[in-house]
C-alpha cells in the first residue's frame, strides 16, 4: 500500500526547483545519501520523509540551504523584495563610490 503524501508540499517543491537550479539529477542525489534512486524519488513526491529529511541535511551541508528557515507566502516575497531592495542601494553606493575613484584619478 503506497504512503500518502504530505498535505503540504510547499517545501517539497521548493526543494525540487532548488535541485532543479543546482542541476541535480536523483541519480546523483542518490549516490550522495547511498539510497536508491526510487527512494529520492518518493523522497521528493513527500512520500517517504526520512530520505526527504536526509535530503534536506545534505543541502544545508554542501551548499548551505536552510529550507526550514525561509517564511512562506507574502512574508517571503516581501523578505525578497526588501532584501533586494537593499542590494539595490548598496550597489548605488558602490558606483558611486567608483565615479569618485574616476574622478580622483584623473586629477
Amino acid at each position: 500500500m503506497p504512503k500518502k503524501a504530505p498535505a503540504d508540499l510547499t517545501v517539497h517543491t521548493r526543494v525540487k526547483e532548488t535541485l532543479k537550479s543546482l542541476n541535480l539529477d536523483q541519480t546523483t542525489l542518490a549516490q550522495k545519501l547511498e539510497v536508491t534512486q526510487t527512494m529520492v524519488s518518493m523522497a521528493l513526491r513527500g512520500t517517504n520523509q526520512k530520505t526527504f529529511l536526509r535530503l534536506l541535511t545534505l543541502l544545508k551541508n554542501e551548499y548551505n540551504l536552510d529550507f526550514n528557515e525561509n517564511p512562506s507566502g507574502g512574508d517571503y516575497i516581501e523578505m525578497i523584495k526588501t532584501e533586494l531592495q537593499d542590494l539595490q542601494d548598496k550597489m548605488g553606493e558602490v558606483l558611486k563610490g567608483i565615479e569618485e575613484l574616476k574622478e580622483m584619478m584623473k586629477k
